[in-house]
């Protein structure tokens, strides 16, 4: 059955996470705990804050203010698992970055008997040194919920001249390990930060039915994050895009995705997947589709590592270790969809991966 006339199944699809700074804090000689990450998020009732607690075993902790409703699909998948969602009321719960540098204060206690206190206190003596870089976070996924393009445009790594730093968990002191060289001229700790992060979800699995795009008329502009072109006769999806602020992140497919839908039966087809952000980095990948009778099957593999060229002693040599470079090659989407005499089109999807090569 032919889509309608001025729609187009969208079954890749490309959500903006509401998190908008963390910290990411290594500790060094906790029995439990390996890194601690204070996150703000956006909330209907303005800006929430929340601490994930990474543990050696493998599993993640997550924190967050009594009566606020995070969703935990975007944590969901992280190493073995979250050890679920723990209520507690924050003492303290402050997370700003000014011109002199980071300002943060957490500080808990929870139901499970665990208490953290961290405090850290930039001042920096001139500008601060920036690093774009693409956030190895797909590494630490066992069971993909999503495809995590977690973009860090404005990375900036704590130096240990004119920070105070505390950190204190189940009311003792823990240490935070330095950078074996240094960064912008600094020594600094494995402490990193970014005020204005930008977590990309591609293709997350709770989605049970394709999106329906509408086609705009000829004079028109596209729907607001999707690039719909005419493709043989017809239309197709060019790109998706997200915005926040000055930064934007793009997924172009080449050729166009068509409408799967109204494809002659038996069809196959395939391209190339290019995720970019802010025109600075970007992940490739190959898509490919099969239309039968009454579904389509879809796949997404093939990526390749993330490159960088940065010149800078240090980065050169840390983002092309394979925790940064491989764990893209290492996912694989597949996706079938299902038609029947209504608009709709069931989708049903799973990330999966493989060990990295």
């Amino acid at each position: 059955m032919p889509s309608t006339a001025h729609e187009l199944l969208l079954p890749i699809t490309l959500e903006l996470s509401p998190i908008r700074r963390l910290l990411i804090l290594d500790v060094a000689d906790d029995p439990t705990y390996r890194t601690l990450e204070p996150q703000v998020l956006d909330g209907s009732d303005g800006e929430v804050l929340v601490l994930l607690a990474y543990r050696h075993d493998g599993y993640v902790e997550l924190y967050v203010p009594s009566g606020s409703e995070v969703d935990r699909s975007g944590y969901d998948g992280l190493g073995k698992g979250l050890d679920g969602i723990h209520p507690v009321a924050f003492e303290q719960a402050r997370f700003e970055v000014a011109g002199d540098g980071l300002k943060l204060d957490v500080v808990l206690a929870a139901p499970n008997d665990r208490r953290f206190d961290l405090h850290l206190h930039e001042q920096l003596a001139g500008p601060r040194d920036r690093i774009p870089a693409l956030a190895p976070v797909g590494g630490g996924f066992d069971t993909p919920e999503f495809f995590p393009f977690v973009w860090l445009p404005g990375l900036s790594f704590v130096p240990v001249r004119g920070t105070e730093l505390q950190v204190r968990v189940d009311g003792q002191a823990r240490s935070v390990p330095r950078l074996p060289l240094p960064v912008g001229g600094r020594r600094c700790l494995m402490a990193r930060y970014d005020p204005d992060v930008m977590v990309c979800q591609i293709n997350p699995d709770h989605l049970e039915v394709a999106a329906r795009v509408p086609v705009p008329p000829a004079q028109a502009s596209p729907a607001v994050g999707v690039e719909v072109v005419e493709v043989d006769g017809g239309h197709g999806i060019a790109a998706l895009r997200v915005e926040r602020g000055e930064h934007t992140c793009v997924l172009r497919l080449d050729p166009p995705l068509p409408d799967l839908r109204s494809l002659a039966v038996p069809t196959r087809g395939q391209g190339t997947v290019l995720v970019q952000a802010d025109h600075l980095t970007q992940l490739r990948a190959r898509y490919a589709f099969a239309r039968t009778e009454d579904r389509v099957e879809l796949v997404i593999e093939k990526f390749g590592p993330w490159r960088t060229r940065s010149r800078r002693p240090l980065l050169a040599v840390l983002f092309r270790l394979p925790i940064f470079r491989r764990w893209p090659t290492t996912y694989r989407w597949r996706a079938t969809l299902e038609f029947d005499a209504s608009p709709e089109a069931r989708l049903v999807s799973r990330w999966q991966r493989r060990a990295a090569r």
